[in-house]
């Protein structure tokens, strides 16, 4: 009776650690893009104004690149653990087809925003051609993001109160919430270490330069 009573329990273990690995990849994923919601919206305000605004627009661009770094990286060890028939990741399910259709043109995009950005800055200087593909980069990426964030925006959500509103509703504690707290830390201070490190550069152009 008593090994009976035992077998579900010791059963049931390893389905926990293959269900928090999950948790906290979805966790990490939310946090990472709810931190990116706030970094992208002041960055937003910079352009309503670029001519007065081009050295903190520099300065926040530079700054989500870890952030986005880190998005892109709990993405795509999803997308791989799924594709490679992880067992607890192919019963989680793939996103919406359209979705995953969508995704490959949402990380080009993002990485010809972050790379035109830092190319024009490195520059030193304007470049016509570096900016149009800068822009362009970014029209098609506020369409496509668009529509990746209305999608997303109810199970991040989810995630997010799950996780963080514990205090109030009394409910267990997230699995792996420290660590989704200490790796989206890590990832804004390097992107603050990272603009910090380029800021004589941000100045220069600001001074000598500009739309």
């Amino acid at each position: 009776m008593t090994e009976l009573a035992d077998r579900p329990a010791t059963e049931r273990a390893p389905t926990r650690r293959r269900l928090g690995g999950i948790e906290l990849n979805e966790l990490l994923t939310s946090s990472a893009a709810a931190l990116l919601v706030i970094l992208l919206i002041s960055e937003g305000i910079t352009i309503l104004d670029l001519q007065g605004l081009l050295g903190p627009h520099m300065f926040i661009g530079l700054v989500l690149i870890g952030p986005v770094a880190l998005k892109l990286a709990s993405t795509g060890y999803r997308f791989v653990r799924y594709y490679t028939g992880a067992p607890a990741y192919v019963a989680k399910g793939p996103p919406h087809v359209w979705l995953r259709a969508l995704a490959p043109l949402l990380v080009a995009t993002t990485a010809m925003i972050f790379a035109t950005g830092v190319w024009l800055l490195l520059l030193g200087h304007h470049s016509d051609r570096v900016l149009m593909l800068h822009k362009v980069a970014f029209i098609v990426w506020s369409g496509v993001f668009g529509v990746h964030f209305l999608a997303y925006l109810p199970r991040a959500a989810r995630s997010l109160r799950g996780a963080w509103a514990t205090g109030a509703s009394r409910r267990p504690r997230a699995p792996g919430r420290n660590v989704t707290a200490l790796l989206v830390a890590t990832s804004l201070c390097a992107g603050l270490a990272l603009a910090l490190v380029l800021l004589p550069h941000i100045g220069a152009w600001h001074r000598d330069y500009g739309f």
